[in-house]
């Protein structure tokens, strides 16, 4: 967080958490070009000056909202949080359990329809999902192929999330929440599996 002397006088509330969730809830009714940055910082009764200071842009702050409501730290920090043994098993249910909320099908439909007219916003939101969730998930493997995996694991979630949420593939569409959670758990158990002795990343 910046600490910078110009930061404006906001008593001991800061206004971040509650500029996220009045973006959050004015993105969603009025859509990117809708909401304006006045409005966002008007319903969280901030000053305008606090979106530049906690999160740059407009793009960012967009981005930084469609997290909160997809939730995909949450989800992998209870993923992570116990038995490494059963991480796969975790992480399957645990995505799949979040991606079946219908306010989060919409959030991501959101998300996707905003970046088809303003690439930027993808952008920013593939930046935030490289610091906030590779980085986790290349700390949690650790050793030489950390980012491979890191990169294998995100891959898999993501085609099974779009696959069944955005483009509706068969017969991914039409599985119940306890087969999605049996054809991802394989995958994910066999990127997290130890590697061959003497195995080097690339």
């Amino acid at each position: 967080m910046n600490k910078g002397r110009g930061r404006p006088r906001t008593g001991d509330d800061d206004g971040r958490d509650r500029l996220l969730a009045a973006a959050r809830d004015l993105f969603a009714a009025r859509g990117y070009n809708g909401a304006t940055l006045r409005m966002i910082a008007g319903q969280a009764g901030c000053d305008p000056a606090l979106i530049a200071y906690h999160f740059g842009s407009k793009k960012e702050l967009f981005a930084r909202a469609m997290a909160l409501s997809l939730g995909p730290s949450m989800v992998l920090e209870k993923a992570l949080a116990g038995d490494p043994a059963t991480a796969p098993e975790r992480l399957a249910a645990l995505v799949v359990r979040a991606w079946e909320a219908p306010d989060v099908q919409r959030s991501l439909m959101q998300l996707v329809a905003t970046g088809m007219r303003h690439p930027e916003v993808l952008q920013a939101f593939r930046e935030y999902i490289e610091r906030e969730i590779v980085s986790q998930l290349v700390e949690y493997f650790g050793g030489t192929a950390a980012t491979e995996r890191a990169g294998a694991t995100l891959t898999i979630i993501i085609g099974i999330i779009f696959g069944r949420y955005v483009i509706g593939v068969e017969p991914l569409r039409s599985a119940s929440p306890d087969r999605l959670v049996g054809l991802l758990t394989p995958s994910l158990r066999a990127i997290s599996a130890p590697l061959p002795r003497g195995r080097r990343a690339s």
